[in-house]
């Protein structure tokens, strides 16, 4: 393949935090990895939440992006197989006598094609874009995470929830 391959950069990260102890970190799970939606143990906020999101247009258009980016990786990675076509044809023609110097015929004719193709990927052009289609499908994932996690996802039903006190 043209080109190198990606290789993550070496990061020097501490053992330990500032702030952490390892008896919290032993005696539950992160507050990072645990979903946000449940963080909050109020069950009307937590319904007011669900509901912000499912009715949210920024989540509705990055789920159509993510749906978009699939769609593209399959177009994408359709160019690394072969293109087959194939087809059939039937006609008939039927001439009266006209004179008599023309007698009267009648033709059938049928046919049938068959085609393949197939580029060969020697310098690894279409694995290059498949790569790239995938990181695009990713990275639509994972703006769809960052779509649902901001505060635009969810600050409606707080507001909405604090004028219903």
């Amino acid at each position: 393949m043209v080109g190198p391959n990606y290789k993550r950069p070496a990061i020097d990260a501490p053992g330990v935090y500032r702030g952490d102890s390892q008896s919290s970190l032993a005696s539950s799970e992160p507050l990072g990895d645990e979903k946000w939606l449940e963080v909050f143990q109020d069950p009307v906020l937590q319904d007011l939440i669900r509901t912000a999101l499912e009715q949210n247009y920024d989540v509705r258009i990055a789920a159509s992006r993510v749906l978009q980016a699939q769609a593209q990786l399959g177009v994408t990675r359709a160019n690394q197989f072969p293109t087959v076509n194939a087809g059939a044809d039937v006609s008939s023609q039927r001439n009266p006598k006209i004179s008599s110097s023309f007698p009267s015929y009648e033709a059938k004719v049928g046919e049938v094609d068959l085609s393949v193709v197939w580029n060969l990927d020697f310098w690894g052009k279409y694995r290059r874009q498949t790569e790239g289609a995938r990181a695009s499908v990713l990275a639509s994932q994972w703006g769809r995470r960052a779509v649902l996690t901001s505060s635009r996802a969810w600050r409606a039903p707080i507001l909405r929830f604090e004028s219903s006190i």
